[in-house]
């Protein structure tokens, strides 16, 4: 990103303060120690203020696609629907509240017990379309097997708290795909 950053700003000489970020670039560039190019290269001010102070006070912004609710389930062994073992199910329903269709999503997955202990902790990515202003239950959802063979297995966590109704699931988007190619991470 820096090399970017670097060739934009030399591309784009045309005022004295140009000039004297291409020459703090340049100055960069001959120092030999890599520790000292780095901090040499993050001391630049190129709007006035130092990088780290304007990434630092900028807040993040609120995810416009969020978690309706998130069904849990448990299903029992179905040879006619083609479910050889039991299992438990998470099926996410979210909203977009942006102007703009959203066609992939990037979420934090957690469930957790009774306790408020954590039993399912993670990161995923779905493709789901959800128009502007509407609220979509997702097509695809997830499963945890049980496999007679392998005791304390997430479904043998699970199968309790959700089958007596008092597993919690959050569901929170980190980053969305647009239909017009646009990515943006919250």
């Amino acid at each position: 990103m820096r090399a970017f950053i670097l060739g934009a700003a030399l591309g784009l000489i045309a005022t004295s303060a140009a000039a004297d970020l291409a020459s703090d670039f340049q100055a960069c560039r001959a120092e030999t120690d890599s520790l000292k190019r780095l901090t040499c290269f993050d001391a630049i001010k190129l709007d006035g203020t130092t990088p780290a102070a304007s990434t630092a006070s900028r807040p993040r912004s609120a995810a416009p696609i969020t978690m309706t609710k998130v069904v849990l389930r448990t299903q029992g062994k179905d040879l006619d629907k083609r479910v050889y073992s039991p299992r438990v199910e998470a099926i996410p329903t979210f909203k977009n509240v942006s102007k703009k269709t959203v066609v992939a999503i990037e979420h934090t997955l957690i469930i957790a017990d009774a306790f408020g202990e954590k039993v399912i902790d993670g990161t995923s990515k779905l493709d789901i379309k959800i128009p502007p202003g509407k609220t979509v239950q997702s097509e695809t959802f997830y499963y945890w097997e049980d496999n007679q063979f392998i005791s304390s297995e997430p479904y043998d966590r699970l199968y309790g708290p959700v089958g007596t109704g008092v597993a919690k699931a959050t569901i929170a988007v980190t980053k969305a795909v647009f239909s017009d190619g646009s990515v943006e991470t919250y």
